[in-house]
């Protein structure tokens, strides 16, 4: 049986899109897509996916310090977890919820 799980997002950011650095608004807690296309990311750990998106509205639930700007054609909005009212510091040892 698989678990149902809710996130909720309190605030969201324009996402600014690079090939060589960190989003400065970042890092976010999940991503919302607003015009569908391909979008590739860095997570916080590191790994990087690409994919597709095909809906507006999709949320995509996981920590991304970067998109990239080649191999993104999709537009899409960091989001921000309660209770952080400012981007996560992934330095610091802040787990998200």
């Amino acid at each position: 049986m698989s678990n149902i799980q809710s996130r909720t997002y309190e605030n969201a950011a324009a996402v600014t899109v690079s090939d060589t650095v960190a989003d400065p608004a970042g890092p976010f807690a999940g991503l919302i897509v607003t015009a569908t296309g391909t979008l590739k990311f860095t997570t916080i750990g590191g790994g990087t996916i690409t994919l597709s998106t095909n809906a507006v509205g999709t949320i995509y639930n996981i920590a991304v310090q970067r998109v990239w700007s080649t191999g993104t054609s999709a537009t899409v909005m960091g989001l921000y977890a309660p209770p952080y009212k400012t981007p996560i510091n992934p330095g610091s040892g802040t787990v998200l919820p």
